[in-house]
């Protein structure tokens, strides 16, 4: 896919990791910016909470939101390194 300069497409980098209270809020927030050339990625680290269930609702609505789950907990450094490697 070739981006305009004029448009760049930015990439949101949302970590999670049992976050239920605030993920929806977060991404609705993120998806009603009025720039509208961005991706979402969130990158679960190992939630127990509904984290993951509120992500992939989101990324079924909009096709901006990607979703990716972590294998095992990194922590919080290595997760947002692996959320900026996902980003396009």
């Amino acid at each position: 896919m070739i981006q305009s300069t004029d448009n760049p497409l930015v990439s949101a980098l949302v970590t999670v990791y049992n976050r239920e209270k605030y993920l929806a809020e977060s991404l609705q927030s993120i998806l009603d910016s009025t720039y509208i050339n961005i991706e979402v990625v969130v990158v679960d680290d190992g939630s127990k909470d509904c984290s993951v269930e509120i992500a992939n609702e989101f990324a079924a609505r909009d096709s901006r939101v990607k979703v990716k789950l972590n294998p095992k907990n990194l922590g919080d450094y290595p997760n947002r390194n692996r959320a900026a490697e996902l980003a396009t």
